[in-house]
């Protein structure tokens, strides 16, 4: 298993930590970090950043409540993934993870792979 597989295995069992709520499971990349340094002491943030970008469509949905002068609106993070400025969509605020069925299999097939590797 990768380190970018741990760290995406890391983000799902996040996201599938407390009942989803209509968005999923709101964080910041503070919390991930923290929680990602329990599981590979040296990992950093840029490290969280990239699991969270190759993080697979189908398998979770990243999702930041914005104002936009008049009200909050969900932005998904695929309106700004193929731009430069993607990384400040986590590192500026909160934004939620929440994961779908494919991801809920990932998961599965990750812990796998993480209990085979720890044996």
């Amino acid at each position: 298993m990768t380190r970018n597989e741990m760290l995406q295995w890391l983000i799902l069992g996040f996201g599938l930590s407390t009942p989803d709520g209509e968005l999923g499971h709101t964080t910041n990349i503070s919390r991930l970090w923290e929680e990602a340094k329990k599981k590979c002491f040296d990992c950093d943030c840029y490290e969280v950043l990239d699991a969270l970008y190759t993080l697979p469509r189908e398998d979770a949905a990243l999702v930041k409540v914005v104002w936009n002068g008049e009200e909050y609106h969900p932005v998904s993070f695929e309106r700004v993934r193929n731009t430069v400025n993607w990384p400040e969509y986590f590192t500026a605020g909160e934004f939620s993870v929440k994961v779908l069925p494919e991801g809920r299999a990932h998961y599965l097939s990750l812990s796998s792979q993480l209990e085979k590797a720890v044996a």
